[in-house]
């Protein structure tokens, strides 16, 4: 999926936009530290996860603020499955096909420039999830990596997005209701991208985000 990356003086506004919201409870940081750096927070500007308002009024600062405790929340895992409903979870990806192990990424991005300015290209496949609820189907179409250039298997991220359901055909579920049954499923919305952003190791200096 290829979208327009925004502008450095639109990023530069919203940053000191959300700083001076933050400011005013410090709890709503934890929403922004998901993202590590702005070049990240830019994948999620003006979508429904945090709306991009034209002007700083009263109504949309308590919008803003919301969205950020939503993406600072912990979820639990006892947290009941609704269809449509966002949620974010924590977990291990994995490849669904069977004996790739370790090879090849799962997911790439990238900014490109050409003639008509900055591009964001995002280039993932689906992904299983495994988490203490049980495995999740994650559904890439029109998702955005955050905060890295790469996803491989094995890394331990943060997956925001839309409950939902799929045909289990890979057989995730134990027991009478595995292969043909179905599976949960996070995946995208019509202005709530799937967010997919990898927990990093701070003690890896070039995995350290950089602002």
């Amino acid at each position: 999926m290829r979208r327009p990356f925004p502008p450095r003086a639109m990023v530069g506004w919203a940053r000191e936009l959300l700083r001076k919201i933050a400011k005013s409870d410090p709890s709503l940081g934890k929403g922004l530290a998901r993202f590590g750096t702005w070049q990240s927070l830019a994948a999620i500007l003006g979508t429904g996860w945090l709306p991009l308002p034209p002007r700083a009024s009263a109504g949309q600062a308590r919008v803003i603020r919301q969205r950020l405790r939503e993406l600072g929340a912990e979820r639990s895992s006892d947290t009941p499955w609704a269809d449509g409903q966002p949620v974010h979870l924590r977990g291990t990806c994995a490849p669904l096909a069977a004996g790739r192990g370790s090879a090849g990424d799962l997911w790439r991005a990238t900014v490109v420039e050409d003639a008509d300015g900055l591009w964001a290209v995002d280039e993932g496949e689906d992904f299983l999830l495994r988490d203490a609820g049980g495995p999740t189907l994650v559904l890439a179409a029109r998702g955005r990596l955050t905060n890295a250039e790469r996803l491989a298997p094995g890394d331990d991220v943060m997956v925001f997005g839309l409950a939902g359901e799929s045909p289990d055909r890979l057989g995730l579920l134990a027991g009478p209701h595995g292969r043909g049954g179905f599976v949960r499923a996070i995946c995208s919305g019509k202005s709530h991208p799937l967010l997919v952003s990898v927990i990093r190791r701070y003690d890896q200096g070039d995995d350290a985000p950089q602002d």
